[in-house]
């Protein structure tokens, strides 16, 4: 894409790292940058931060948590805001021939302004986003610009113009939430959910920094290590390993070196922009990886170097993958829907995960590292990242894959039908080709999920419009997640190294038989259910339907004391029928639901 003459190249790989020493990077990441609205707020804070975050450092307002300040700040995300960073240049970087300025993560719909370089936009906080920067944009004294849209306005304007309507438009009004949501990507439940707050966060999310090198030729960059299989006749595992940069007029000579273990391996290529190297790795050379409570969780770091000087690494699990669905005897309907790893059926013990903070700067890795143990130890060997918050950070993954913590992994889309022009398609195309490849080198990661209950949202939309108006909207569906996600996941990995779902609940293979749109994608002799029922005694497992996998329940509960006190310090706020409580209730009847099931099994109520 070219912006005024400026060109724009969204990179989808996650770690810029270059060969060779001609290459410098400064860090923009930090303190020091100016945060306003144009008007009336101006604070100075910290990288990553978003407009919440850096306004509370600045002691601009309370804690957005702090009692309704879910409504009471909703005016912030109305606006316009312009992030702005003042920097310096030495003479040898300005030397340097070709430069590019990168933001790991953004959130989410922002011009990019260098000095007087208009050096492009972004429109997706689920893509890294590298801007080549000409020469001449430099200076020794620099001044960068992200000038920031609300996110709430960019969702209407595109809902507006894209001229049919997609449903749902707006959530329910019990939870105070934004309208228009699948007309932008960014995190789905920042917009509000039956569980949580409309934030909807704006700001740099990543790190931020402007790369220079002393080279015509693309640097080298490791883009993913993807372990695929083992033959079962040559013991023999096939890892694929990606990379990109170069040009076709030299010889690479590349080492691979698998630490702590005797094996490597030498190859001498000549590529031009990218390349993938099948490697094979003898069995005798690794130990499988298990997950939690079926034995050890072995990473082994791939080191990959050329003419001896290393590019980068990545840290693999060798284990194999599969999702068992296959026809009982002639005495049981349906088929089974489960998990072999390493050719071993696991018995899955997991609970959904959703972002642990609305304001996703606030996450330390302590914290991460916190929560993931506490599932270890309650003997959870499953996460399902689902699919209304987003895609983590590394480190969720690395920790993950030390605790034998499997992932079922969504992608980014929930509880909507989406637009399918060719725009938001290709922006579509370019998250699911980024992050599978960010991100595919993980044991822990075991399935990818094109959405979360969208297959099953399609077929109540399909029952009450006009018969006409179905086979239009089904088409929609798959070529959303069918034709570009599903398409795009293979693309990266066309070995299957982990099973593909399009949905989840849905029929799974009985789904595909429909054409990926069916009638009743919740049925529990297929595939995988979500079962809710906010009515029943939830202490007694004979409640339960008997499905074939259930990835995700639950029931409503209130806080804990402790809890409240961290957002009112009133006791009348803590009433169960007070204004705040109900405030935050976003699941409609819940105190009702809550109260019924409590006199069922608290009799003294």
């Amino acid at each position: 894409m070219t912006y005024q003459g400026f060109s724009v190249f969204i990179y989808l790989s996650f770690i810029f790292l270059f060969s060779g020493s001609n290459s410098t990077r400064i860090t923009l990441t930090g303190d020091n940058w100016l945060v306003s609205n144009g008007s009336t707020l101006r604070a100075t804070g910290a990288v990553p931060g978003t407009i919440h975050t850096i306004l509370l450092s600045a002691k601009m307002i309370d804690d957005p948590y702090w009692g309704f300040g879910d409504t009471s700040m909703r005016s912030l995300i109305y606006q316009s805001w312009t992030f702005t960073k003042n920097f310096s240049l030495q003479v040898g970087f300005l030397n340097l021939t070709q430069f590019t300025l990168h933001f790991d993560q953004i959130d989410t719909v922002s011009n990019i302004t260098l000095n007087e370089c208009f050096l492009g936009n972004t429109s997706s906080m689920f893509i890294a986003y590298t801007f080549s920067v000409q020469r001449t944009c430099l200076h020794t004294d620099n001044v960068l610009r992200v000038e920031f849209m609300s996110p709430v306005t960019y969702a209407l304007n595109q809902a507006i113009s894209y001229n049919k309507t997609v449903q749902p438009t707006c959530p329910s009004s019990v939870q105070h939430g934004e309208c228009h949501v699948q007309f932008i990507r960014k995190e789905p439940c920042s917009f509000s959910w039956d569980w949580g707050p409309a934030f909807a966060p704006i700001g740099i999310t990543g790190n931020v920094y402007l790369e220079g090198i002393n080279s015509s030729v693309p640097p080298l960059q490791l883009d993913s290590v993807n372990v695929i299989s083992q033959s079962s006749t040559t013991k023999m595992w096939q890892v694929d390993v990606r990379l990109s940069g170069g040009d076709n007029t030299t010889m690479y000579k590349f080492n691979f070196q698998l630490k702590k273990t005797a094996w490597s391996f030498n190859t001498t290529v000549r590529f031009n922009q990218k390349i993938t190297v099948t490697l094979s790795v003898p069995n005798e050379h690794v130990q499988l990886w298990w997950p939690n409570g079926y034995g050890d969780q072995p990473l082994y770091e791939l080191i990959v170097s050329n003419n001896n000087q290393s590019i980068d690494s990545r840290f693999i699990g060798f284990r194999t993958v599969e999702l068992v669905q296959s026809n009982y005897s002639d005495s049981i309907n349906g088929t089974s829907f489960y998990f072999r790893i390493n050719s071993r059926p696991i018995f899955i013990k997991g609970s959904n995960w959703i972002p642990p903070d609305s304001f996703q700067e606030r996450v330390t890795n302590e914290k991460l590292e916190q929560l993931l143990t506490s599932a270890k130890l309650a003997n959870m060997n499953m996460l399902r990242i689902w699919g209304g918050g987003i895609y983590e950070r590394d480190y969720f993954y690395e920790i993950a894959d030390r605790l034998g913590i499997m992932l079922w992994h969504d992608f980014m889309f929930a509880c909507s039908l989406y637009p399918v022009d060719d725009a938001f398609l290709l922006n579509v195309r370019n998250e699911i080709l980024y992050q599978v490849e960010r991100l595919q080198s993980h044991p822990s990661i075991v399935l990818w999920a094109g959405n979360n209950e969208n297959e099953m949202i399609l077929a109540y939309y399909t029952k009450i419009i006009p018969p006409e108006e179905r086979e239009p909207l089904r088409n929609d569906y798959r070529k959303l997640y069918i034709y570009t996600i599903m398409a795009a996941v293979a693309e990266v990995d066309p070995n299957g190294s982990r099973p593909f779902v399009p949905s989840s609940p849905s029929n799974g293979l009985e789904s595909a038989k429909e054409n990926y749109t069916a009638q009743n994608p919740q049925d529990p002799l297929f595939g995988d259910v979500h079962y809710y029922n906010y009515f029943m005694d939830t202490w007694k497992p004979d409640n339960y339907p008997i499905v074939r996998f259930m990835s995700e329940t639950g029931v409503e509960s209130m806080p804990s004391i402790e809890t409240w006190q961290q957002v009112s310090n009133s006791t009348k706020d803590w009433n169960f029928r007070s204004a705040l409580v109900q405030n935050r209730e976003h699941h409609g009847n819940g105190q009702e639901e809550m109260m019924f099931v409590s006199k069922k099994i608290y009799q003294f109520f």
